[in-house]
């Protein structure tokens, strides 16, 4: 899972310089229609979807039931998501997630290219993602 600047920043910092980072309260995940880069760009747009919100990947548990445990350098979502049907007019090609620190803004913390590469949701669809689907 590539970590964005925000969070090897948090990394280094802590490993290198003994500045405890702070953990968020809550992770959520969104869906991007190509690379987020840094910056998070790409997410699914209200004007395409517009009923698409970041989910909670605890699912309103405690934050570290979102997650798996990492081990060899990896973790998986722990939780299936299941984001609102797509009420949009025309299909929407997912090819990214990222995991962010707030359920609209906030900082993106890691992004990971979708399973499926080029996953398209077609109107009147709803998207899930079952556990492990998030992977690195």
């Amino acid at each position: 899972m590539p970590a964005s600047t925000y969070a090897a920043n948090a990394i280094l910092n802590h490993f290198l310089r003994g500045v405890i980072a702070v953990s968020p309260a809550r992770l959520y995940v969104s869906l991007h229609t190509a690379d987020p880069g840094n910056a998070g760009t790409s997410e699914v747009a209200a004007a395409a979807w517009p009923a698409y919100t970041r989910l909670d990947a605890a699912q309103g548990g405690a934050v570290e039931t979102g997650f798996t445990a990492a081990a060899g350098k990896a973790c998986t979502n722990a939780k299936e998501l299941l984001y609102a049907p797509h009420d949009g007019a025309a299909p929407v090609t997912v090819t990214h997630f990222a995991i962010w620190t707030d359920p609209l803004g906030g900082e993106m913390v890691f992004k990971v290219p979708s399973p499926r590469r080029r996953h398209s949701i077609p109107p009147m669809s709803a998207s899930s993602m079952p556990p492990t689907s998030i992977s690195r």
